[in-house]
C-alpha cells in the first residue's frame, strides 16, 4: 500500500466509514443549498416522492448530469445529460439545478417524464404587506376566486408588476394578453387588489 492508501485507510476508520476497500469512492457530496424557491420547491417536491437528488462533486451544477451554462442566454441555464447507448443526451434545460436533478431523479426511477418540462408549480402567495392587501386576499375568499402566484412577476402575482418608479400609492400595474396584445387593466395601491 502506498503512504496515501495509508493515510486514506485511517482518515476512513476515523470517520467511522467502511475501510474494507480503499479504492471504494467518498460518499456523494451533501446537496447544495437551493438558491431560489423554485429550487426548495423541487427539492420539496422529491422529498414527498420519497426521490433522492443525486449530487456530484464532478459537475458545476451540483448534481449528477446537470451542468450550469453561463452563458445560455435566456432564464434556463441548467442542462441535464446523460449517456444513452454510448451517446451524450441532452435530455433538457431547467431554470434550476434542482429541477434538472428532479427530473433525473424521476427518469432513474422510472417515472413518467413528459409533464417535467412544464413549469413547477406556482410558489405559495406573498404574505399580504398591508391591511388593505389582506382585505383583498380575504375578499377573493368570500368569492371564491383564488389569487394566482408568479415566480415570473416582480409583483408576486400573475400579470401583476411592481412599477418602483411610479409616482403616487398606487404602484402595482395590472396586464394581460387580449388578442395577443397586452392590455393595462389598471394601476392598485398593493399586489393583492392588483391580483
Amino acid at each position: 500500500a502506498t503512504a496515501e492508501q495509508a493515510a486514506l485507510f485511517y482518515a476512513r476508520r476515523e470517520a467511522g466509514r467502511d475501510t474494507s476497500d480503499l479504492t471504494a469512492p467518498p460518499p456523494a457530496p451533501p446537496p447544495p443549498a437551493p438558491s431560489t424557491a423554485a429550487g426548495a420547491e423541487a427539492v420539496r417536491q422529491a422529498g414527498r416522492e420519497g426521490l433522492t437528488l443525486t449530487t456530484s462533486i464532478g459537475s458545476n451544477g451540483g448534481y449528477k448530469g446537470v451542468t450550469y451554462c453561463v452563458n445560455r442566454k435566456g432564464s434556463k441555464k441548467y442542462k441535464l445529460q446523460v449517456m444513452v447507448g454510448g451517446k451524450q443526451v441532452t435530455l433538457g434545460v431547467f431554470a434550476t439545478a434542482e429541477q434538472a436533478a428532479l427530473f433525473y431523479a424521476r427518469r432513474e426511477a422510472g417515472r413518467d417524464t413528459s409533464d417535467l418540462t412544464a413549469p413547477p408549480p406556482a410558489p405559495p402567495p406573498p404574505a399580504p404587506s398591508t391591511a388593505a392587501g389582506a382585505e383583498a386576499v380575504r375578499q377573493a375568499g368570500r368569492e371564491g376566486l383564488t389569487l394566482t402566484t408568479s415566480i415570473g412577476s416582480n409583483g408576486g402575482y400573475k400579470g401583476v408588476t411592481y412599477c418602483v418608479n411610479r409616482k403616487g400609492s398606487k404602484k402595482y400595474k395590472l396586464q394581460v394578453m387580449v388578442g395577443g396584445k397586452q392590455v393595462t387593466l389598471g394601476v392598485f395601491a398593493t399586489a393583492e387588489q392588483a391580483a
